[in-house]
């Protein structure tokens, strides 16, 4: 069992070399985007956790010259084109978010989250500081996710998991839950996709 995994990693870890990919979690969204047809040409999408660029590299193939992409992680992404943008930052920080905010001309068509915490080894610890970020992934997606807008999160299942799937079902018409071919079968790793986001209506601020 143990070989299978290693070979299976090292496949896609050659194959990413082999087609210039920066690493082999582009393959994990390139299955999502064969099936679901996430991005388009055109599309504004947002890649939380962007580092070390791989999914920017696949949004950029996918939403053409007109199309833009933001990246935002605590490491430096460098290298992309012009029309990829970059956010230092850390998601959980405020101030991340409204520095990423004024990069976006207006609301993102798509936000990917493929964040992932420094792995201690110690699976419970992981899983729950790794569920934290896809709620906060979540909160962003609140803020400056389109109506209509896609969301695309790393989640592991886990104690929080179900209620991580029940808030995603409170704001998206539609979720599945995807586990792409590039992601190792004995992994608690799975993706979840919100579909047409349900923005809430805010408050005009006029009185009666």
């Amino acid at each position: 069992m143990e070989w299978h995994i290693k070979r299976k990693g090292e496949f896609f870890y050659r194959r990413a070399k082999a087609e210039k990919y920066r690493a082999r979690s582009a393959y994990k969204l390139l299955d999502l985007q064969k099936k679901f047809h996430i991005i388009k040409s055109g599309n504004i999408v947002v890649d939380l956790g962007a580092a070390p660029g791989s999914w920017s590299q696949v949004a950029l193939k996918f939403v053409g010259m007109n199309g833009k992409v933001i990246g935002v992680d605590i490491k430096k992404v460098l290298g992309l084109d012009e029309r990829f943008e970059f956010v230092l930052g850390d998601i959980i920080r405020p101030s991340t978010l409204e520095k990423l905010k004024q990069k976006l001309p207006r609301p993102a068509d798509v936000v990917l989250s493929d964040v992932s915490p420094e792995f201690s080894g110690i699976r419970l610890r992981d899983i729950g500081l790794a569920m934290q970020f896809s709620f906060k992934s979540l909160e962003i997606v609140k803020d400056i996710l389109k109506p209509g807008g896609i969301f695309v999160s790393k989640a592991f299942r886990g104690a929080d998991y179900d209620t991580f799937i029940k808030e995603v079902r409170k704001n998206f018409a539609a979720v599945k839950e995807v586990k792409p071919s590039a992601s190792l079968k004995e992994s608690a790793e799975i993706y979840i996709l919100g579909l047409k986001f349900k923005k809430e209506r805010r408050p005009s601020g006029k009185t009666v």
